[in-house]
């Protein structure tokens, strides 16, 4: 009686943390934790949850965190000055890729998916290795840049990221058909003074995007 009293409650005890995890999710904490370790039907279960989470946090099509979770992601940075006292400055970029409907316009849409694919891969090795890239929407990226020394060092990091993204895609072919269907604005946007809460740093960043979309097509017209 004694042992089958204790190998009930160990089995409850993991029911209610798969439970707890189970309502964190629905309440959109995406990343809540789980620690079941077993080889039972609720070590099967629990690892099925766990790759669920996996799937909810992941772009299925590049592989980078969501839109959700860059969003939490920049929440989280702001509430750590508060806890632990890092006070250190952080930045948001805000990427969208110049003429990507003619990508799928001319070349079908697995041919963007390609595009989308090099893009992400190139993102994730043109930032620092803390930093966080998002699949924000379509062709829209969002990276947050955990800390920065300086707006200068924010704008280093900018432009070598524009100048990532210039280069041809390969995955389109290098011909004289595709090589004006690559490239992006790059908008930025900085924390504390562009903003104090993760939907504002990405609309000053969207906004700064857009603002240097804008420079590029006049100053290409002239």
């Amino acid at each position: 009686v004694v042992l089958g009293l204790a190998i009930l409650g160990w089995v409850a005890r993991d029911l209610a943390r798969l439970a707890t995890a189970a309502r964190e999710v629905g309440e959109g904490r995406l990343d809540a934790p789980l620690s079941i370790m077993r080889s039972d039907e609720i070590g099967e279960l629990a690892s099925s949850f766990q790759h669920m989470q996996q799937r909810l946090r992941t772009d299925l099509l590049t592989g980078l965190v969501n839109r959700d979770v860059i969003v939490r992601s920049i929440a989280e940075r702001l509430r750590r000055p508060r806890r632990a006292g890092d006070a250190q400055p952080f930045a948001v970029l805000f990427i969208d890729l110049n003429n990507f409907k003619r990508v799928n316009d001319r070349l079908g849409h697995d041919a963007g998916d390609r595009a989308l694919v090099e893009v992400a891969a190139r993102l994730r090795a043109a930032v620092r290795a803390g930093d966080l890239v998002a699949r924000y929407a379509g062709d829209e990226f969002v990276v947050l840049l955990d800390a920065i020394g300086s707006a200068e060092e924010a704008e280093l990091i900018r432009r070598h990221v524009e100048d990532v993204l210039h280069e041809p895609l390969t995955s389109l072919g290098n011909t004289p058909a595709t090589r004006d269907l690559s490239g992006a604005a790059v908008g930025l946007a900085m924390h504390p003074q562009d903003g104090d809460d993760a939907e504002a740093l990405i609309r000053r960043a969207d906004h700064d995007m857009y603002a240097r979309k804008r420079a590029a097509q006049v100053a290409g017209g002239a």
